[in-house]
């Protein structure tokens, strides 16, 4: 398993605690290269891990549905 920093874990905290619709409209966003609070101090390399962490959270959920 890849080590993720304490400042993507952070991130990953913080978004997961806004709900599942915030979750997905914030991988859009780590996407389309916008910035949002949650993960503006975060340099190109930990919002590319923070993309690929939330996207492996949330296909938990789609395989669940």
């Amino acid at each position: 398993m890849k080590e993720v920093s304490h400042e993507v874990m952070v991130a990953i905290d913080h978004i997961c605690a806004l709900g599942c619709d915030l979750v997905t409209a914030r991988i859009q966003a780590l996407q389309a290269g916008d910035s949002r609070p949650e993960y503006a101090a975060l340099d190109s390399r930990q919002r590319a891990s923070l993309l690929h962490e939330l996207q492996l959270i949330m296909s938990i959920y789609e395989e669940k549905g």
